[in-house]
C-alpha cells in the first residue's frame, strides 16, 4: 500500500475510534430514527412517518448535529496528536506535511460520510418500511438533503481543523469547538434578527448576510430541495427566489463549495505555519 493509502487509512481509523465521533454519530442515528418513528403522532397513531415531516425535521437535526460532529472531530484530530506527541513523531518520518494534512482531511471526511450514511440511512429505512417514501422524486430530494448535510459536516470539519491545529490539549480544543458551534447556531441568528429590527435593511442585504453562515446556507438549500422555494424564510428567501429562480439551488451549492475550500485552505495554511519545534 502507498504512503498516501497508509496515512488515509490511519486517519480514518482514528476518526472512527474517536469517542466524540462515536457519541455524536450514535446520537444522530438514534434521533433520526426517532423522528421517523414519532412524527406521525399528531395524525392519531404512532408509526413511521412519511417523507415530508421526517425530512423537514432532519433539516434542523442535520444543521445542529452535523456541524457539531464536524467541528469537534476537526479540532480533536490535531489536539489529540499534539497532546500525545504523535504528530511530531509522524513528521519525523519521510513524509511531507502535504501528505499528513491531506490524509487527515480525507480520512476525517470519509468518516463523516459514514456518519451521514448511517444517520440518513436509518431514517430512510424507517420511512421506506412505513411506506412513506412515495417515488423517485422524493428519493432524489432525500438524497439531496443528505448530500447537503454531508457538505455542512465537511465545512465544519475544515473549520475545526483550522481552529485546532495550534491547540495542544483535547479539552481546550473541544471547549473552543463548542463555543464556535454555539456562536454559529444561536448568536448569528440573534444578530441578524437584531440588525433587521434596529436597521431597516433591504432584503438583498439580509440575503447576503445569511450566506456568511454555512448553517443558514444549508437551511435555505434544504428549503429549496424540500419545498421548491425558500418562501418560508421570509423576505430574504422570497428575494432570492424572485431574483435567481431555478439557479438558486446551484448558487447555494456553490456557496457551500466556497466555504468548504476556504475552510480547508485556512487549515492548511495554519498547519504549514507551525514550527517543527512547536509541535
Amino acid at each position: 500500500m502507498s504512503v498516501w493509502g497508509l496515512l488515509i487509512r490511519k486517519e480514518g481509523r482514528e476518526a472512527l475510534r474517536s469517542r466524540w465521533f462515536v457519541i455524536t454519530t450514535g446520537s444522530f442515528a438514534a434521533i433520526a430514527l426517532a423522528l421517523a418513528a414519532f412524527s406521525m403522532i399528531g395524525s392519531g397513531y404512532i408509526g413511521l412517518a412519511g417523507f415530508g415531516r421526517t425530512a423537514a425535521a432532519l433539516v434542523n437535526l442535520s444543521a445542529l448535529l452535523a456541524s457539531l460532529m464536524g467541528l469537534g472531530l476537526g479540532t480533536l484530530t490535531w489536539a489529540a496528536e499534539r497532546e500525545s506527541g504523535t504528530l511530531a513523531y509522524l513528521l519525523s518520518y519521510p513524509v511531507s506535511r502535504a501528505q499528513v494534512f491531506l490524509a487527515k482531511a480525507v480520512g476525517g471526511a470519509l468518516a463523516l460520510v459514514a456518519a451521514m450514511v448511517l444517520g440518513f440511512g436509518v431514517a430512510g429505512l424507517g420511512i421506506g418500511l412505513g411506506g412513506g417514501m412515495g417515488g423517485v422524486e422524493e428519493v432524489e430530494r432525500y438524497a439531496g438533503l443528505a448530500i447537503g448535510a454531508t457538505l455542512l459536516a465537511w465545512i465544519a470539519y475544515g473549520i475545526g481543523m483550522a481552529i485546532g491545529v495550534h491547540l495542544r490539549r483535547q479539552s481546550t480544543a473541544l471547549g473552543i469547538a463548542l463555543i464556535v458551534w454555539m456562536v454559529g447556531v444561536f448568536l448569528t441568528d440573534l444578530t441578524l434578527m437584531g440588525l433587521a429590527w434596529a436597521i431597516p435593511m433591504p432584503a438583498a442585504w439580509l440575503w447576503w448576510l445569511a450566506l456568511l453562515n454555512p448553517l443558514h446556507t444549508f437551511r435555505i438549500l434544504a428549503m429549496v430541495l424540500l419545498n421548491g422555494s425558500p418562501d418560508l424564510l421570509g423576505p430574504a428567501g422570497w428575494f432570492a427566489w424572485r431574483t435567481y429562480g431555478e439557479a438558486l439551488g446551484p448558487m447555494l451549492l456553490g456557496a457551500m463549495g466556497i466555504w468548504l475550500v476556504l475552510a480547508f485552505l485556512i487549515a492548511a495554511l495554519r498547519f504549514y505555519g507551525l514550527r517543527d519545534s512547536g509541535l
